[in-house]
């Protein structure tokens, strides 16, 4: 659901804006560890999806997307059935999230700005999903306009912020030589 046909919103402006400063830093901490050791890998592997990210944010895959499973269910005369498998998919999806997030601070804990930064991009990217399978009752929430401002902008700032205090406090506490 695009709720806005002007390019450049003040919603997607924020989007771009807050993809940006956590790709920003994700690069920042990359090109900080000279050797190659597990930080490195891991914030060129960040760096690599929130680029990702922003350049859906830039050019809507999302809903390109959402758009061409709605085409498809459409000609195979489903599209009206949809509400039970999204609700599954969207079920899966908390499941995983929260799974791969206790599996990050349980791997990382003696990392946790590290662990941040990989949880904010894994909710990220589930929030990709989430606006991706679109159920309506999800979308009447987040494209809910807040000032000038859909819902969903909270919620991609919120996690670029995370992702950004994730690279900060892990570079703080291990500086990469």
């Amino acid at each position: 659901m695009v709720a806005d046909h002007e390019w450049l919103s003040p919603t997607r402006t924020a989007g771009l804006t807050a993809y940006t400063a956590s790709l920003l830093a994700c690069v920042w901490r990359w090109a900080k560890c000279r050797e190659v050791d597990a930080s490195r890998g891991l914030y060129a592997m960040l760096a690599l999806v929130q680029f990702c990210l922003l350049l859906d944010m830039a050019f809507n895959w999302r809903w390109k997307l959402h758009d061409l499973g709605v085409g498809v269910a459409t000609k195979l005369g489903v599209y009206d059935l949809r509400r039970t498998p999204q609700l599954l998919v969207l079920m899966a999806l908390a499941l995983v999230l929260a799974l791969l997030s206790a599996l990050i601070f349980y791997r990382f804990r003696r990392r946790i700005g590290a662990a941040l930064a990989l949880t904010g991009t894994t909710l990220s990217v589930g929030l990709w999903c989430l606006e991706c399978v679109s159920l309506h009752a999800v979308d009447g929430v987040l494209y809910s306009m807040i000032g000038m401002l859909m819902t969903v902008t909270l919620a991609w700032i919120f996690l670029a912020l995370v992702t950004c205090l994730g690279v900060w406090l892990d570079f703080s506490r291990h500086p990469c030589k």
